[in-house]
Protein backbone atom coordinates (compact mmCIF):
# COMPACT_ATOMS: atom_id res chain seq x y z
CA UNK A 1 0.00 0.00 0.00
CA UNK A 2 1.23 3.34 -1.11
CA UNK A 3 2.51 5.61 1.56
CA UNK A 4 1.62 9.16 2.41
CA UNK A 5 3.49 12.09 4.17
CA UNK A 6 3.65 15.49 3.77
CA UNK A 7 5.89 17.22 1.84
CA UNK A 8 9.08 17.62 3.98
CA UNK A 9 9.71 20.93 5.49
CA UNK A 10 11.93 22.17 8.05
CA UNK A 11 10.53 22.98 11.55
CA UNK A 12 11.63 26.38 13.12
CA UNK A 13 13.72 26.45 16.41
CA UNK A 14 11.15 28.52 17.96
CA UNK A 15 8.61 25.98 17.10
CA UNK A 16 10.27 23.83 20.22
CA UNK A 17 8.70 23.57 23.73
CA UNK A 18 11.39 23.54 26.78
CA UNK A 19 10.05 20.94 29.41
CA UNK A 20 9.20 23.46 31.80
CA UNK A 21 7.02 25.49 29.34
CA UNK A 22 5.49 21.97 28.65
CA UNK A 23 5.22 21.63 32.41
CA UNK A 24 3.55 25.41 32.54
CA UNK A 25 1.20 24.10 29.83
CA UNK A 26 0.12 20.90 31.28
CA UNK A 27 -0.85 22.81 34.72
CA UNK A 28 -2.66 25.67 32.61
CA UNK A 29 -4.82 22.82 31.18
CA UNK A 30 -4.85 20.60 33.73
CA UNK A 31 -6.86 23.59 36.17
CA UNK A 32 -8.22 26.40 33.75
CA UNK A 33 -9.46 29.48 35.26
CA UNK A 34 -13.12 29.17 37.20
CA UNK A 35 -16.00 30.31 35.54
CA UNK A 36 -18.06 32.98 37.07
CA UNK A 37 -20.92 31.25 39.35
CA UNK A 38 -20.08 27.87 38.29
CA UNK A 39 -18.38 25.46 40.44
CA UNK A 40 -14.69 24.71 39.24
CA UNK A 41 -13.81 21.96 36.92
CA UNK A 42 -10.37 20.53 36.81
CA UNK A 43 -9.02 18.14 33.66
CA UNK A 44 -5.75 16.36 35.20
CA UNK A 45 -6.20 13.84 32.43
CA UNK A 46 -5.66 17.03 29.98
CA UNK A 47 -2.29 17.53 31.65
CA UNK A 48 -1.11 14.17 31.39
CA UNK A 49 -2.18 14.17 27.56
CA UNK A 50 0.61 17.57 27.23
CA UNK A 51 2.71 15.35 28.74
CA UNK A 52 2.07 12.49 27.27
CA UNK A 53 2.65 14.28 24.04
CA UNK A 54 5.77 15.71 24.72
CA UNK A 55 7.46 12.69 25.78
CA UNK A 56 6.01 10.01 23.19
CA UNK A 57 5.86 12.39 19.87
CA UNK A 58 2.51 10.59 19.00
CA UNK A 59 0.46 12.71 16.97
CA UNK A 60 -2.92 14.40 17.56
CA UNK A 61 -5.19 12.29 15.85
CA UNK A 62 -2.47 8.93 16.93
CA UNK A 63 -3.41 10.02 20.90
CA UNK A 64 -6.75 10.68 20.08
CA UNK A 65 -7.79 7.26 18.97
CA UNK A 66 -5.25 5.19 21.25
CA UNK A 67 -6.80 2.50 23.14
CA UNK A 68 -5.95 0.80 26.63
CA UNK A 69 -4.82 -2.44 24.79
CA UNK A 70 -2.52 -0.84 22.78
CA UNK A 71 -0.88 0.71 26.48
CA UNK A 72 1.71 -1.43 28.29
CA UNK A 73 2.43 0.71 31.22
CA UNK A 74 4.29 -2.15 32.75
CA UNK A 75 6.22 -2.35 29.69
CA UNK A 76 6.66 0.90 29.53
CA UNK A 77 5.63 1.49 25.83
CA UNK A 78 3.04 1.83 23.50
CA UNK A 79 1.78 0.53 20.23
CA UNK A 80 0.78 3.00 17.80
CA UNK A 81 -1.45 1.85 15.17
CA UNK A 82 -4.55 3.66 14.77
CA UNK A 83 -4.84 7.48 14.24
CA UNK A 84 -8.24 9.38 14.53
CA UNK A 85 -9.56 12.19 11.77
CA UNK A 86 -12.47 14.62 11.09
CA UNK A 87 -12.92 14.87 7.38
CA UNK A 88 -16.42 16.82 6.84
CA UNK A 89 -17.05 16.72 10.97
CA UNK A 90 -17.30 13.25 10.97
CA UNK A 91 -15.22 11.37 13.40
CA UNK A 92 -13.29 8.49 11.71
CA UNK A 93 -10.92 5.92 12.77
CA UNK A 94 -8.22 4.56 10.44
CA UNK A 95 -4.44 3.69 9.76
CA UNK A 96 -1.77 5.94 11.04
CA UNK A 97 -0.02 8.58 8.36
CA UNK A 98 2.26 6.11 7.12
CA UNK A 99 -0.13 3.22 7.03
CA UNK A 100 2.31 1.55 9.63
CA UNK A 101 2.33 0.64 13.22
CA UNK A 102 5.12 0.81 15.63
CA UNK A 103 6.40 0.71 19.04
CA UNK A 104 7.48 3.73 21.32
CA UNK A 105 8.60 3.39 24.65
CA UNK A 106 7.66 5.47 27.65
CA UNK A 107 9.65 7.08 30.13
CA UNK A 108 9.02 5.22 33.50
CA UNK A 109 7.18 8.31 35.22
CA UNK A 110 4.99 9.09 32.32
CA UNK A 111 4.15 5.14 32.82
CA UNK A 112 3.23 5.32 36.29
CA UNK A 113 1.19 8.60 35.51
CA UNK A 114 -0.91 6.55 33.17
CA UNK A 115 -1.31 3.63 35.08
CA UNK A 116 -2.79 5.98 38.15
CA UNK A 117 -4.95 7.88 35.14
CA UNK A 118 -6.46 4.25 34.17
CA UNK A 119 -7.21 3.28 37.74
CA UNK A 120 -10.94 2.80 38.21
CA UNK A 121 -11.70 2.39 34.35
CA UNK A 122 -13.81 0.03 33.36
CA UNK A 123 -11.87 -2.71 31.74
CA UNK A 124 -12.55 -2.18 28.50
CA UNK A 125 -9.37 -2.79 26.03
CA UNK A 126 -11.16 -1.19 23.23
CA UNK A 127 -12.17 1.52 25.31
CA UNK A 128 -10.12 5.02 24.80
CA UNK A 129 -6.82 6.21 26.93
CA UNK A 130 -7.81 9.79 26.65
CA UNK A 131 -11.53 11.06 26.64
CA UNK A 132 -13.67 14.35 26.14
CA UNK A 133 -15.18 15.74 29.52
CA UNK A 134 -18.30 14.03 28.75
CA UNK A 135 -15.96 10.61 28.41
CA UNK A 136 -16.86 10.58 24.69
CA UNK A 137 -14.32 9.85 21.98
CA UNK A 138 -11.91 13.33 22.01
CA UNK A 139 -12.20 15.42 19.10
CA UNK A 140 -8.89 17.03 18.44
CA UNK A 141 -10.50 20.00 16.99
CA UNK A 142 -12.74 20.81 19.96
CA UNK A 143 -10.08 19.92 22.45
CA UNK A 144 -8.07 22.40 20.52
CA UNK A 145 -9.95 25.36 20.13
CA UNK A 146 -11.82 24.81 23.83
CA UNK A 147 -9.01 23.67 26.00
CA UNK A 148 -5.32 24.22 24.19
CA UNK A 149 -5.17 27.28 22.45
CA UNK A 150 -6.89 29.05 25.79
CA UNK A 151 -4.20 27.31 27.90
CA UNK A 152 -1.60 28.44 25.79
CA UNK A 153 -2.55 31.82 26.55
CA UNK A 154 -2.81 31.39 30.41
CA UNK A 155 0.90 29.41 30.01
CA UNK A 156 2.61 32.72 28.53
CA UNK A 157 3.32 30.54 25.33
CA UNK A 158 3.80 32.20 22.17
CA UNK A 159 0.71 32.40 20.64
CA UNK A 160 1.58 30.57 17.51
CA UNK A 161 2.19 27.62 20.12
CA UNK A 162 0.50 24.52 18.37
CA UNK A 163 -0.36 20.95 19.84
CA UNK A 164 1.90 19.52 17.13
CA UNK A 165 4.77 21.59 18.95
CA UNK A 166 5.06 19.15 21.43
CA UNK A 167 6.19 15.92 18.70
CA UNK A 168 8.62 18.37 17.50
CA UNK A 169 9.53 19.28 20.89
CA UNK A 170 9.94 15.55 21.77
CA UNK A 171 12.26 14.73 18.27
CA UNK A 172 14.55 17.90 19.49
CA UNK A 173 14.95 16.06 22.85
CA UNK A 174 15.61 12.57 21.45
CA UNK A 175 18.72 14.40 18.88
CA UNK A 176 19.45 16.76 21.98
CA UNK A 177 20.17 13.24 24.63
CA UNK A 178 22.14 11.59 21.38
CA UNK A 179 19.79 9.79 19.11
CA UNK A 180 20.71 9.14 15.99
CA UNK A 181 19.02 10.02 13.01
CA UNK A 182 17.23 6.64 12.57
CA UNK A 183 16.00 6.01 15.82
CA UNK A 184 14.06 9.30 15.92
CA UNK A 185 12.75 8.42 12.73
CA UNK A 186 11.12 4.90 14.00
CA UNK A 187 10.20 6.89 17.21
CA UNK A 188 8.25 9.12 15.24
CA UNK A 189 6.49 6.74 12.73
CA UNK A 190 8.26 8.89 9.61
CA UNK A 191 8.53 7.33 6.16
CA UNK A 192 11.94 7.42 5.49
CA UNK A 193 15.01 9.19 6.98
CA UNK A 194 14.93 11.80 4.23
CA UNK A 195 11.74 12.90 6.46
CA UNK A 196 13.20 13.20 9.30
CA UNK A 197 16.33 14.95 7.75
CA UNK A 198 14.54 17.13 5.79
CA UNK A 199 12.59 18.25 9.31
CA UNK A 200 14.96 17.92 11.76
CA UNK A 201 18.46 17.43 9.98
CA UNK A 202 19.72 21.42 11.67
CA UNK A 203 19.66 20.24 14.78
CA UNK A 204 21.98 17.40 14.07
CA UNK A 205 25.08 19.46 13.80
CA UNK A 206 25.05 20.78 17.26
CA UNK A 207 25.22 17.14 18.11
CA UNK A 208 28.00 15.72 16.41
CA UNK A 209 29.82 19.01 17.46
CA UNK A 210 29.47 18.14 21.32
CA UNK A 211 30.04 14.17 20.10
CA UNK A 212 33.66 14.95 18.81
CA UNK A 213 33.98 17.60 22.29
CA UNK A 214 32.92 14.12 24.29
CA UNK A 215 35.42 12.12 22.02
CA UNK A 216 38.28 14.94 22.58
CA UNK A 217 37.64 14.81 26.42
CA UNK A 218 38.22 10.67 26.49
CA UNK A 219 40.88 11.03 24.17
CA UNK A 220 43.03 13.86 26.65
CA UNK A 221 41.85 11.76 29.92
CA UNK A 222 43.45 8.75 28.08
CA UNK A 223 46.72 10.11 26.84
CA UNK A 224 47.38 13.24 29.12
CA UNK A 225 47.07 15.48 26.46
CA UNK A 226 46.69 18.78 28.21
CA UNK A 227 46.91 21.41 24.95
Amino acid sequence: MRRREDPPRRVKRNGFLEFGQVRKLADALAAPPRPTRHAAREHPEFGLLVRFAALTGLRAGEIAALRVARLDVRGRRVEVSEAASEPHGELVYGPTKTYERRTVPIPGALAAELAEHLVGRPADSAAFVFCAPDGGPLRHSSFYRRHFKPAVTRAGLPARTRFHDLRHSYAALLIAEGAPALAVMKRLGHSSITVTMNTYGHLFPALEEALTDRLDVAYRNETGTTR
